[in-house]
C-alpha cells in the first residue's frame, strides 16, 4: 500500500500525530475544493457547448471536458488515498490514547513486533473506536489491503461527450446532468 510513517507508527508521539492529522485534513479539503472547481468548469463548458457554432468548436470543448474529467478522476483517486491515510492516523491516535489499557494485553506486543508497513496497511483498512479497540485490532491482523485501481476507458469518450454536448445544445439535457452523465462514462 503506502508508507505514511518513516518509523513504527506506535513510536510516534500523540502530539505529532495530531499535527499530521491537521495537515492531512487541509490536504483533503484542498483536493475536495479542486474537484468541486473542476465540476463547475465542466458544467460551464457544457453551457459553452450549447452556443458552439461549428464541429471544430464542439471538438475543442469536448477535449477540454475530457481533460478535466481525467483530472477529476485522478483527484478522486488521490482523495481516496488521503482518506485511507486519515483512517490510519485516526486509528493510531486511538491506540496511542488507549496505550495504557492495551499495554496490559498480549496484543500490544504483537503490534510492536509487527513490521511497520504491515501495521500501517492493516490499520488503514479498519475503523477503530475506544469501545471495541481490542476486538477490532484482533480482526485487523487478518485483513489485507486492496489497492485502488484506476482504469481509463478512453475509446470513444470524446464521441460520447460530444453526443452529450449535442443533447445539451438541443435542450434535451441540462449542463449539470450532462456533467453527471460524463462522470458515469468514467465509472
Amino acid at each position: 500500500m503506502f508508507r505514511f510513517f518513516k518509523k513504527n507508527p506506535l513510536e510516534i508521539s500523540l502530539e505529532k500525530l495530531k499535527d499530521d492529522k491537521i495537515k492531512l485534513d487541509l490536504q483533503i479539503r484542498k483536493v475536495e475544493e479542486e474537484i468541486s472547481d473542476i465540476e463547475r468548469q465542466i458544467t460551464l463548458l457544457f453551457e459553452e457547448g450549447k452556443r458552439a457554432k461549428t464541429r471544430s468548436e464542439e471538438l475543442t470543448i469536448a477535449t477540454k471536458i475530457k481533460t478535466l474529467s481525467q483530472r477529476k478522476q485522478n483527484l478522486q483517486a488521490t482523495h481516496a488515498q488521503l482518506n485511507k491515510q486519515m483512517m490510519l492516523l485516526s486509528n493510531i491516535m486511538i491506540i496511542k490514547e488507549n496505550e495504557a489499557l492495551i499495554r496490559s494485553s498480549p496484543l500490544y506486543e504483537t503490534l510492536k513486533k509487527m513490521p511497520a508497513e504491515e501495521l500501517e496497511n492493516k490499520l488503514a483498512t479498519i475503523q477503530l473506536d475506544a469501545q471495541n479497540l481490542n476486538e477490532n485490532l484482533m480482526k485487523a491482523l487478518g485483513y489485507t489491503d486492496q489497492a485502488i485501481s484506476v482504469g481509463y476507458e478512453e475509446d470513444e469518450e470524446i464521441k460520447k461527450i460530444m453526443d452529450t454536448m449535442r443533447a445539451v445544445k438541443e435542450g434535451d439535457l441540462e449542463p449539470e446532468k450532462a456533467m453527471r452523465k460524463v462522470e458515469k462514462l468514467r465509472e
